[in-house]
């Protein structure tokens, strides 16, 4: 394997571990991430991931993850005021 090949593996382990806890997050939904998979799918090579050259599907990707996480930040802090103002 060349060095190339073993840090696209890598990097593809990565994208997958963090894929996997993005979608057990309280508040991110289907819709989270199925656009956050269709952000990430390059129509040249069809993975699943953004290419390390591809600029503009990384950033597609990346605001797809933000999205999401803050979806579930937004979820988490109802959860907490809700919380707060049970417990008065």
């Amino acid at each position: 394997m060349t060095a190339r090949t073993i840090i696209e593996a890598e990097r593809h382990e990565n994208l997958e571990a963090f894929e996997e806890t993005f979608a057990k997050l309280e508040g991110v939904t289907d819709e989270h991430v199925t656009a956050l998979r269709r952000a990430s799918t390059s129509t040249a090579s069809r993975s699943s991931y953004p290419q390390s050259d591809d600029p503009l599907s990384q950033a597609a990707y990346t605001a797809a993850a933000l999205r999401g996480i803050a979806e579930a930040v937004a979820t988490l802090q109802g959860s907490a005021a809700r919380a707060i103002t049970s417990a008065k």
